[in-house]
Order: structure tokens, then sequence, then C-alpha cells
């Protein structure tokens, strides 16, 4: 396996165990290994070793943390109109003081023996020179704790170029880029400040990054005027040579029609169709969401706020990225500044989401973690009531883990039938 999937796979791990451990935080070193082994399918000894490496549970009121994403600036080079950074300014920049308190604090909260690190933005990549000084500084933090950092930045890519690159190949830094498919949706919302399309940009850079990086994951953000073409622009980025895929609706203030949501299922559903075509040639190629049990439940909430925080550039401190985006202060949730004071018991709703559970969610059938805080917020006026338009996308997604494990069953079968009849 390539050293980037191992920090992928790492990270996974650390990122499952958060939410078990938050979930279930009286579970024992057992129980805790049992699960890692059947998400991971790791052997026992493997599984048992990384359940015994978790810190015990912090007292009451103390914060345990696995990862923290650094916004390092809102300004961007382009102007994609669903980007869940409602209000940009290109002199919003995080400085390196800011960025080592911020690392200084994961170091410090850790709850687990890797953490992960994500740049973010704004665009990331138009402040490289300050990802150059927090890189080492988190590696030198994190080995004088005993820790390991993985690291993950999430980028347009228009920016990228060899120096960036070979950087980032030997600093272990993973890159997913933002691609919403072929050039014509892509074009539709991806567009740089005078107008111009990035489609042809970024497919012409594909093959050197691929140099750098072989595994390669996109997120492909939907719009409701992109929805009908998903299935071809799905295709376009597997002829592409992308390896990994998030595939998700473009949510905010602007609800979702029924029926846009209902076209999105059933295209979703294709996709899920030419996936497991793919993966039965032997095409390097994998979606999360293809891959879960439809019965894994990890209960009411995420990580966000719990064992993961956000900085802004200026060092506010939130829950999560996207509700820093928001423009409204509450729908924010700022609990301080890292350059201040941090008022962690703002944040036990977070650690305790269930007790914020809404009641009619209490006894619906389709058991959910209750949507995206952000969405949330913004489509209802509170963090932790789901909207409806994340329960019927909540929907969607189950029923398409369940259509995928019949047609991993029914692939499996038919190896099987091919077998005895050779």
């Amino acid at each position: 396996m390539e050293k980037r999937k191992q920090d992928s796979l790492v990270s996974e791990i650390v990122n499952f165990i958060g939410e078990q451990t938050r979930l279930n935080p009286g579970c024992s070193p057992g129980v805790l290994s049992a699960a890692i082994q059947k998400r991971f399918r790791i052997s026992s000894d493997q599984a048992e070793k990384l359940a015994g490496l978790v810190k015990e549970k912090p007292e009451a009121g103390r914060l345990g943390l696995a990862a923290i994403e650094l916004n390092l600036t809102f300004n961007c080079n382009l102007t994609c109109a669903y980007c869940f950074i409602r209000e940009k300014n290109q002199h919003e920049r995080m400085s390196f003081a800011t960025a080592a308190k911020a690392v200084d604090l994961l170091m410090e909260r850790a709850a687990f023996p890797t953490v992960n690190i994500t740049l973010i933005g704004g665009e990331p990549l138009l402040e490289f020179e300050l990802i150059r000084q927090i890189v080492p500084y988190a590696h030198e933090a994190a080995r004088r704790r005993n820790i390991f950092v993985t690291w993950s930045v999430t980028t347009n890519g228009t920016l990228l170029n060899e120096t960036i690159l070979e950087y980032f190949a030997q600093n272990r830094i993973n890159m997913l880029l933002s691609v919403d498919g072929g050039e014509k949706n892509h074009d539709r919302y991806r567009r740089t400040k005078s107008g111009e399309g990035t489609w042809q940009k970024i497919a012409g850079l594909i093959p050197l990054i691929k140099s750098y990086q072989p595994w390669l994951g996109v997120r492909m953000t939907v719009s409701t005027e992109a929805v009908g073409d998903m299935r071809e622009d799905f295709k376009q980025l597997v002829e592409l040579g992308v390896n990994q895929f998030i595939i998700a609706p473009a949510q905010g203030a602007e609800c979702w029609s029924k029926e846009q949501i209902e076209q999105y299922g059933l295209n979703l559903v294709e996709i899920l169709q030419d996936y497991h075509a793919l993966k039965r040639r032997g095409i390097p190629i994998f979606i999360e969401e293809f891959e879960k049990d439809e019965n894994e439940y990890k209960g009411w909430g995420c990580r966000a706020g719990s064992t993961s925080l956000a900085l802004a550039p200026d060092g506010a401190v939130s829950p999560c990225s996207k509700m820093l985006g928001l423009t409204d202060e509450g729908g924010k949730y700022v609990i301080g500044n890292i350059n201040g004071e941090l008022d962690l018991k703002l944040l036990e709703p977070f650690q305790n989401p269930i007790s914020r559970q809404p009641q009619h969610c209490r006894h619906c059938t389709r058991k959910c973690s209750g949507g995206c805080y952000a969405v949330n917020f913004e489509q209802t006026g509170d963090h932790f009531t789901a909207s409806e338009e994340n329960c019927l996308f909540w929907v969607v997604c189950q029923e398409t883990k369940r259509i995928s494990g019949m047609l991993s069953a029914g692939g499996a079968q038919c190896q099987s039938c091919r077998a005895r009849c050779q």
C-alpha cells in the first residue's frame, strides 16, 4: 500500500476512534478493538494495539482533540457561488503566530497518538509560504509529545505547481481537489475573478499531480443546475484518473425541491452501478459512502466541537469550518480566540449532541446523525434541528448503501458461480 493511502487510512481510523469514544465514553479497550477490527478489516493484534493507545477519557469539561482545521485565509482566487465562506475578504490571512498557537492547542489537548491537521480556506495555496512554516513547527511539536501528525489540504488546484507538489509529497500532505465534474458543470461555478473557466487548467495538471500523488481524491459538489449531469460528470473524472470521490450536494439557505432530491438519488444509483462495474474491471476507485453498511450507526452529531475544532484566519475558534463561513454570528458559534481566551464550556452541546436531539427525531425509524450543523442552522435556525432537506438526503444515502450492499453480494455470488463452473 502506498504511503499516502496508509496516511489516509490512519486518519480514518483516528476519526473512527474519536467517534466511538465520544459516543461510548465508557467502552472497554476490548469493545473498541472489536469495532476497529470490524470496520477496517485489520488483524485482531493490530486492532488491540490501536485501541490500547487511546488515552484515558479526559476529566469532565476537558477537551480531547483528534484534529484541527486551519482556515489559512478566507480569500480565494475563484468566485464559486455556492462556497460555504459566504463573505470573503482578501485581507483575512492567518499569521504564523496564530497558526502556532492552534498547533500547540492540538498537541496539548491531543487525546490520540495520531492527530490530523487540515489546511483549508478560502484557497489555502494562496498561503503556501505560511504552510511551509506551519508544517515543520507542527512536526517538532508532535515529536516532543510522541504524537504522529497526518495532513490534509483541500484546494481548487489552480495554483498547484511542481514546487508545491514536491513539498506536499516530501511531507506526506494529502490533497483533496475540488472538481465538480466535466468542463460544462465545473466551469458553471468554478471561475476566476475575471470570469474564465478553470476545468482545462485542472485537467491539464492532473498527470503532474498524479506523478507526485498517485492516489487522487476529489470532492464533486453537485448543484441543482448540474444534477441531471451527475453520471456524465462522474465518468469524465474517472477518465481523468481520479481514484477517490466525495460526491455531495451543494447545500445552503436555498433548499432543494423534493423533485430535485429524487433526481439526485436516481442519478447517484446510476453512478453506484458504474462504480461497481469499474471495481469488477479492477479499476482503482473508492467511494466511502458506497462501501458503508446501511445499518452502521455512529450516533447523533459529528466530531465537530467534540474531537475537532476549526480556526478562522484571525484566530476565532468554532466547532467547524462550515460554521465559521456563515454570516450569522450565532451560526458561527465562536467560543473565543486562540490569541486570547477560549470558553470550552460552550462546546458542551457539541460534546453531548444527543441531549439536543429534537423529540420527533427520537422516534424516527431512519436513524441518522442529525445532518450538517451549518446547513441545519441556515435552514432551521438551530444547529441540532435537522432540516427536511437533510432528512431526505439521508434517506437517499441510506438507500444507496442498501443497493450497494446488494450489488456487492451479487458480484461475490457471480464470482463464486464462475469459479464452480470452471
